[in-house]
């Protein structure tokens, strides 16, 4: 029972701490004008793709030396690629472009 106030109350707190982070965020992109919001858009775009293509790269690296370590030593040896940055990378840009596709909308930009 103790626990699964201590639990829910951790809950609470870090839902009520993120609420007004992300506010702020949207609210810094819908005080832009429709320009400085598609280039912020596109300079975003092109670095989602350059992350994914390097996370990309990195798993066919990855999957190529497994292949060769298991030819040469006869036991299948397949690793992970840590993308734990890449990822955090990733999730960061599409939120701003989740707030900037929102601030468009809002601004009624075409």
């Amino acid at each position: 029972m103790k626990r699964a106030f201590v639990l829910g109350s951790v809950v609470c707190v870090l839902a009520g701490a993120t609420a007004p982070a992300l506010a702020v965020d949207f609210e810094y992109f819908k005080k832009q004008p429709c320009g400085e919001l598609a280039k912020e858009l596109d300079a975003l775009q092109k670095a989602e793709k350059v992350l994914t293509e390097k996370k990309d790269k990195a798993d066919s690296k990855a999957n190529t030396q497994a292949v060769v370590t298991t030819l040469l030593i006869g036991w299948p040896f397949w690793g992970d690629t840590d993308h734990g940055d890449t990822n955090a990378q990733l999730a960061e840009i599409r939120t701003d472009v989740r707030y900037i596709t929102k601030a468009q909308k809002v601004n009624k930009c075409s």
